[in-house]
């Protein structure tokens, strides 16, 4: 234990005099985190720009329809100008990608039984955006005529039937996985570097033939990298807070437990990732690949789902219902969106944390069956 203790301070010691591998384990997740947050909150809710030529209450009512259109996550639109001068101009300086003409005559169409038309013109650079737009503007029209006197009943009717009690905001389901990355990252990477760096500094032969043992090694690298890990993890709650308005106060007992295990499981990879490369700088870009890895792969299943229906996709989204660690986005994510917790709890948390022990156990194996060491050592 003494000599855990000495490793950890050794190593806290190293990373206050010489922080930039410390930075990049803090800076990464958190910029990939704000920046998807940022994504995350354009894809809900979309600018437009209405040029209301008809100018009637007709149109207004249109166009109020437009305004209280939204889902658990926000509004459809925000409507920048309804004036039609101002409108031509912030589509033609692409200010905005889409404008909406509602001409003259809309309101009169309406009052006579017809069915009013509207244009649409749309910056189409991007497909599923333009989609979106389209479905966005038909069910505005639909709700408007319906709430015309003497509509016809809708001849579309819809019951739904659904698995939770509530729908989960993008936010949260999306939130929740983003701070499960950083979380994972931020194992990966400071406890494999702390390990790459005896080798890089040729300090590491003795510690691994020292009578304290490869397991007081790995003690002393945990300690210390949970340490700057937390403060990475901070950092990344703080942001994905201001970005996404995420409810850190929801996050239970029951979140707390995923995120020690996510870390546990992650500072299992880089022990055996610094065992195996001996060296920093490749240990970081691999440890991005695997974090993002796990980010879309368990994360992001419900996304990769509707598209599991043959060719690489389809055995991709299989991967989500045998790695351990999926259920353990949902348990996280439930708890924030209160909601009752998944049925396979249990089994990701069990799964994770035996994946976490055969990783160890694999990189202590290694550390006294492959005693290779170079440079002088």
């Amino acid at each position: 234990m003494n000599a855990a203790i000495a490793l950890a301070r050794k190593d806290l010691l190293i990373t206050r005099r010489a922080p930039l591998l410390a930075l990049i384990s803090i800076l990464v997740p958190v910029a990939f985190t704000f920046l998807y947050a940022i994504v995350i909150h354009v894809s809900t809710t979309a600018t437009i720009a209405i040029a209301d030529e008809d100018g009637t209450p007709r149109s207004a009512e249109f166009i109020e329809v437009m305004e209280e259109m939204r889902n658990s996550d926000g509004n459809y639109y925000e409507i920048l100008t309804t004036d039609p001068g101002r409108a031509v101009e912030m589509y033609e300086a692409r200010d905005v990608g889409a404008m909406l003409t509602i001409p003259a005559g809309f309101a009169q169409a309406v009052d006579t039984g017809d069915s009013p038309a509207v244009t649409l013109s749309l910056i189409n650079i991007d497909a599923d955006g333009t989609k979106n737009q389209h479905l966005r503007i038909e069910e505005a029209l639909r709700q408007f005529q319906q709430e015309q006197p003497g509509a016809p009943p809708s001849q579309l009717s819809i019951t739904e039937t659904t698995i939770l009690d509530h729908d989960i905001p993008v936010t949260l389901y999306l939130g929740s996985a983003l701070i499960i990355f950083a979380v994972l990252y931020a194992g990966i990477v400071n406890i494999g570097v702390g390990i790459a760096r005896e080798w890089e500094e040729r300090t590491a032969k003795g510690l691994v033939l020292s009578p304290s043992g490869r397991l007081s090694l790995i003690a002393g690298k945990w300690a210390a990298g949970a340490v700057t890990s937390l403060i990475t993890i901070a950092a990344t709650l703080a942001g994905i807070s201001w970005v996404l308005d995420y409810p850190l106060a929801q996050l239970g007992w029951r979140s707390a437990g995923v995120l020690a295990i996510i870390w546990i499981y992650g500072a299992a990879l880089g022990t055996l990732l610094g065992v195996a490369l001996r060296r920093s700088l490749p240990l970081v870009p691999i440890a991005v690949i695997i974090a993002v890895t796990h980010f879309l792969v368990s994360g992001y299943e419900s996304y990769i789902r509707g598209f599991a229906h043959g060719g690489v996709i389809e055995p991709l989204w299989a991967a989500t219902h045998w790695i351990p660690l999926a259920p353990l986005f949902d348990i996280l994510r439930f708890e924030v969106a209160s909601l009752p917790q998944p049925g396979n709890a249990a089994a990701g948390v069990f799964g994770s944390l035996l994946l976490a022990a055969a990783l160890v156990a694999l990189a202590a194996w290694r550390l006294t069956r492959a005693l290779r060491f170079t440079q002088g050592q």
